[in-house]
């Protein structure tokens, strides 16, 4: 995947921590008017990011304002952007997912992929897979404190605890190797830690 520049970098996952506001908002207003009001908006976003494919005029309002933040393969429009990625990921895991292990997973995604990122390129190291050592470091402890953060605000026990930080060592591994689903990070990632979270608590009775 061709990369933009660090400045354009930098500023795309700065707007990306924007989105802890979305777990906020489901925890202010509760689980069914916050999950119709992202379907409201995955509606629209999917529904203009689609239709720019054959519409010159929305593929140019597209650029225009996303441009600075969008790669190389979501401006040629072929592919959907990662704002209709993450609106899909924000209704399926607010929706299928209980309130503890959707919100870290979301909270996830906002602030641990932007740190990776920022690290990454900022200070570069050995690979690691497809992604850098720092990169992924960052990742993974970024996520661990937002477990610990969720953690605390949901007054969960142990096993959120256990469970979690082995779900944070998959999800890592999956964010460093895009390659391995093809999947676009804006929904591999809070999707993979809330279905490994979900198998834990299915095989083994926990309660989180």
């Amino acid at each position: 995947m061709t990369q933009i520049s660090l400045k354009s970098e930098t500023y795309r996952k700065l707007l990306h921590v924007l989105l802890i506001f979305v777990p906020i908002i489901y925890m202010k207003i509760g689980k069914w008017p916050s999950v119709a009001i992202f379907a409201a908006i995955a509606t629209i976003v999917v529904g203009l990011d689609y239709s720019r494919r054959n519409n010159p005029a929305i593929k140019t309002i597209f650029a225009k304002i996303f441009g600075l933040v969008l790669r190389p393969h979501e401006t040629a429009g072929d592919k959907l952007c990662g704002a209709s990625w993450v609106a899909l990921s924000a209704c399926i895991t607010f929706l299928c997912f209980i309130p503890e292990v959707a919100v870290t997973a979301f909270a996830i995604l906002a602030i641990s992929d932007a740190a990776a990122a920022i690290v990454g390129r900022n200070f570069p190291s050995e690979p690691f897979f497809e992604k850098t050592k720092n990169g992924s470091a960052a990742f993974f402890l970024s996520a661990f404190v937002v477990l610990v953060v969720c953690g605390i605000i949901f007054h969960s026990g142990f096993w959120f605890y256990f469970f979690g930080i082995f779900s944070l060592a998959v999800v890592t591994l999956l964010e460093a190797r895009p390659s391995m689903f093809r999947i676009d990070d804006n929904f591999l990632i809070p999707i993979s830690f809330a279905v490994t979270m979900t198998i834990f608590d299915v095989m083994w009775n926990y309660s989180y």
